[in-house]
């Protein structure tokens, strides 16, 4: 697969206006992201998701559609992370975490792994 199934960089919504108390509403809103995609919820992942984002060629809709077409195409998904670093700077952060995804349809698995950034 060319591009990481579940890329950090949507969460940049979220990276603005932090303060710090945001950094737990950061945290709350990645594992949040690390539960819709175990239980292939769409509503859940979605409320990950500013309706403002924008990043490339990608908005809300396009997320939602392609997220979509993971969790009909997958059987089972399984993603963890650890490691995580949130750095807050006035009303931006970055995050860098470690992560494993395990997806599976059929008999065929798909193991990624590796570090997710967004700044």
């Amino acid at each position: 697969m060319k591009r990481l199934l579940f890329p950090l960089a949507f969460l940049l919504f979220i990276l603005a206006a932090c303060g710090a108390s945001d950094e737990n509403k950061i945290r709350e809103t990645l594992s949040r992201r690390e539960e819709a995609l175990r239980k292939k919820d769409l509503s859940l992942y979605l409320t990950c998701i500013s309706e403002a984002y924008r990043d490339k060629d990608e908005d809300v809709s396009r997320i939602k559609s392609r997220i979509d077409g993971y969790f009909r195409n997958f059987d089972r998904i399984n993603y963890s992370s650890w490691d995580r670093s949130i750095q807050i700077d006035g009303r931006e952060a970055a995050v860098v975490q470690q992560f494993h995804l395990e997806v599976e349809k059929g008999d065929q698995k798909h193991r990624h792994g590796g570090k997710e950034a967004s700044f």
